[in-house]
């Protein structure tokens, strides 16, 4: 089977989470450039939005330093960008599902990310 390349974008600033991010992306079959917060996170949608090609989904952290996952959400949909964005945090209570929602984000998962649960996302997207 000829599976097309998804470009997934993973939003998060601890190391040892991006880590484990990248070998459960690998796993899935999926390629992912990687931003260490928010602001980044925005420069790489902007670049990709004008004329790099748009990613398939975006994986983002709640709490990071210099912009947090929320107004990264919110920047990149006032781009008008409708890519699938995914929350991905520890931080899970109601509350902290509903402030990501609000935000923009199209779903929320908790951490630790898991090829299973890369699978479910890829598949509620379409992208798998």
């Amino acid at each position: 089977m000829d599976r097309r390349r998804i470009r997934v974008l993973l939003v998060e600033d601890e190391e040892i989470h991006r880590v484990l991010a990248r070998a459960v992306l690998r796993a899935a079959g999926v390629e992912a450039d990687e931003a260490e917060n928010g602001a980044e996170a925005v420069r790489r949608v902007r670049e990709r939005v004008g004329g790099g090609g748009a990613y398939d989904l975006i994986l983002t952290d709640k709490q990071m330093p210099v912009m947090d996952g929320h107004e990264a959400t919110r920047q990149i949909r006032a781009m008008g960008v409708t890519t699938p964005i995914v929350a991905v945090s520890s931080d899970s209570l109601p509350s902290d599902v509903q402030a990501f929602t609000a935000a923009g984000a199209d779903d929320f998962t908790p951490k630790p990310l898991t090829k299973e649960k890369v699978g479910h996302i890829l598949s509620k997207f379409g992208l798998a």
